[in-house]
């Protein structure tokens, strides 16, 4: 209770402060029936989209069971110990940052972006930012749910064909009690693409599109520590990052050509 109180606090902080410093007015018009109309529909539709995901968090259980599938050896053996090599230079500075990073840099660049894009009454934006966010969720989910890999720290404990050095779950030992909260949103073997990587640079990459001169340059220094840190904290494979880069890359492809033809 006290973990999700604080992750609730800090977010809300985060967000406050985030309208405060980063907020662009790019309509000068009163809202029209349609535009309100519009902003309404993808503030649902990106919410039916993190449903869409925490639905996904609950049924992956039965699929593992049902099926049986597991290709985190598959990964290990085509990448071996670089993440062990991102856990041999820590430091009480880089534990917090990646912490703080990976906890509450991604949550904000997922729910404030949109967000912020409401309150600077930008619905191309908008647009942009949910459709990015529907396809890498839609693409995700598949590999989830039947490619299902691993997270590296419990590959390195958990299995005897593992030969390669121990990989800690750092998130874990910086900040005890984070463990329930973390699982909430995702599952052991949700890691390939990794979706925190995915989606904020993907976010990030709507920000310098759109030409939001502050957030683009605060989006940019998350987008890009998230990957680190996941690594840092034993979550995912190298090959996660990369799957998730190159999905966050496709969608933004796409989505420019699709809202840009509206």
């Amino acid at each position: 209770m006290k973990t999700t109180l604080i992750l609730v606090a800090g977010n809300l902080v985060l967000s406050i402060l985030g309208l405060a410093l980063f907020r662009e007015n790019r309509m000068n018009h009163k809202l029209r029936d349609f535009e309100i109309l519009n902003f309404i529909f993808f503030g649902m539709l990106f919410l039916l989209i993190s449903l869409l995901h925490i639905t996904e968090i609950k049924i992956d259980p039965v699929m593992t069971s049902k099926f049986s599938l597991d290709f985190t050896r598959l990964i290990y053996n085509m990448e071996g110990n670089i993440v062990a090599f991102f856990q041999s230079w820590t430091n009480p500075f880089l534990d917090y940052y990646m912490v703080f990073m990976y906890i509450f840099g991604f949550s904000f660049l997922v729910y404030f972006t949109p967000a912020l894009y409401i309150f600077s009454k930008d619905l191309k934006a908008l647009k942009l930012a949910i459709i990015i966010y529907g396809i890498i969720v839609a693409v995700a989910i598949p590999f989830y749910l039947f490619f299902p890999v691993n997270d590296v720290w419990w590959a390195s404990q958990n299995y005897p064909w593992y030969n390669g050095k121990a990989v800690a779950f750092r998130l874990e030992e910086i900040w005890p009690g984070i463990t329930n909260s973390f699982f909430s949103f995702t599952t052991l073997n949700n890691c390939f693409p990794s979706l925190h990587c995915s989606i904020s640079m993907a976010m990030a990459a709507t920000a310098w599109i759109m030409g939001y001169k502050r957030f683009k340059i605060a989006a940019t220094v998350i987008a890009l520590s998230i990957p680190v840190a996941t690594l840092y904290l034993g979550i995912h494979w190298f090959t996660d990052v990369v799957g998730g880069e190159l999905l966050a890359l496709a969608a933004v492809i796409i989505s420019v050509k699709i809202v840009g033809g509206t």
